[in-house]
């Protein structure tokens, strides 16, 4: 199965009510989203944890890889000795990122508080699996993250990849390390940035990042790099001059996986094992778009705006199989392609009218324009796009509608799924 989710984490130790002592309330926000976000790898039964921290041994080059077939850690130093864990190593993962990983360093560590926190509340949400702790490298984390997501993805196993860190530590004068005004400048574009753009999260400035004071950065550009998906920030909140944030960074959907099997099932002249795609999400009556990318360019894109079949498993099946044998700009795929295919599948909303632009948000609403018969959609959150105007405009060319023209504008949002 490989790589299904990742999130990103932060890891204070008074969040642990024996260390709290009840300050660990003044983080409710944090608390609530931690609870959700542990129910979630364990609901989407995540055989395998991988924790990415920054206070294990860390590498000035490389990526720590801490091997052993027990790990064991406690919360001694913290005044809490009697919170303490022991975790089963997947020493077949280990291996294979021993053989496959170039620049893994293997360790002897116990498990440290970075990684200790979110198994805390993973084993308060009855998650019993195996364990692989990495140190958060302190150089080139996109690197170290695709190809960690390619190992997972080639292995057979349910992977969670849990990015350990907090945000900036200068957010309060009488916080840890004072305060500096790069911190809350820090930590919004953090967040900001995560639901918008992530790829502009690696472009800040060194200076900034410095005196910001964080110790999650790397992490977070791991997690990211790992697998793509459609970030959700569950919480942020700094109520101790430190910035705590917990964001949902990828889940696999069973939607895509059905779009990916419906158009190789067509290419090989079959029809799709249904047994999978009959109820939940299946069930709805909605539109959707089906994308194809290869090599990440765009390699067929087909969808409908309103529902036209009996339900959404049909309606992702007639729009698989047009995005791949459809799409006027390209060639039919052909089977020997369909593996190599990155799909996913944006399930709409209900269309909006708008009175005008200042109602539209490139990034979380997508847009129709009508003229004269004429009509032309853009779904949101595309790369290069980044203004309103630069989304009605690429409408309009795609329903034939001229720029100057006025237009009716709608809009909607989507659910993104990936695979």
């Amino acid at each position: 199965m490989g790589l299904i989710y990742s999130v990103f984490v932060p890891h204070p130790p008074l969040f642990i009510s024996k260390i709290g002592r009840g300050e660990e309330y003044k983080c409710q926000a944090s608390l609530d989203a931690y609870q959700e976000i542990s129910r979630r790898l364990v609901q989407a039964k995540v055989e395998t944890v991988i924790v990415v921290s920054p206070h294990a041994p860390l590498s000035k080059t490389g990526i720590t890889l801490v091997s052993g077939g027990t790990m064991r850690g406690d919360f001694s130093q913290f005044g809490a000795p009697q919170v303490s864990f022991a975790f089963s190593s997947d020493t077949e993962i280990i291996a294979q990122l021993k053989e496959r990983l170039t620049g893994a360093i293997p360790i002897q560590a116990p498990i440290d508080h970075g990684a200790m926190i979110p198994l805390y509340f993973l084993q308060k949400e009855g998650w019993q699996g195996k364990l692989v702790l990495l140190g958060m490298p302190l150089e080139q984390p996109e690197k170290y993250g695709k190809r960690l997501g390619q190992i997972l993805d080639s292995l057979p196993g349910r992977y969670g990849l849990v990015a350990s860190g907090d945000l900036s530590h200068r957010l309060k004068e009488d916080g840890p390390y004072g305060f500096n005004s790069a911190g809350p400048k820090f930590d919004e574009f953090i967040v900001k940035t995560l639901q918008r753009d992530t790829r502009k999260i690696a472009d800040l400035p060194y200076e900034l990042i410095e005196k910001a004071g964080e110790c999650g950065y790397r992490s977070l550009r791991l997690a990211l790099a790992a697998k793509e998906g459609a970030p959700e920030v569950l919480s942020y909140e700094g109520p101790f001059g430190v910035g705590y944030m917990v964001a949902d960074l990828y889940h696999s959907s069973p939607l895509p996986q059905w779009a990916r099997r419906c158009l190789k099932a067509y290419l090989e002249k079959k029809e799709p094992d249904r047994s999978q795609a009959e109820d939940g999400e299946f069930a709805q009556h909605r539109g959707c778009f089906v994308t194809l990318k290869k090599e990440g360019q765009l390699r067929g894109c087909i969808g409908t705006t309103e529902a036209w079949q009996e339900n959404l498993a049909l309606e992702i099946q007639h729009n698989a199989i047009a995005a791949g044998t459809q799409d006027p700009r390209f060639p039919p795929v052909q089977l020997e392609e369909a593996d190599n295919l990155t799909i996913t599948v944006d399930v709409l909303g209900e269309l909006e009218k708008i009175a005008g632009p200042e109602e539209l948000d490139p990034w979380r609403y997508g847009v129709v324009v009508r003229r004269q018969g004429r009509s032309g959609l853009l779904l949101p959150h595309l790369e290069g796009v980044d203004t309103v105007a630069e989304q009605i405009s690429i409408a309009k060319q795609k329903a034939g509608i001229y720029s100057d023209d006025p237009v009716e504008l709608w809009r909607f949002e989507v659910t993104r799924h990936y695979e």
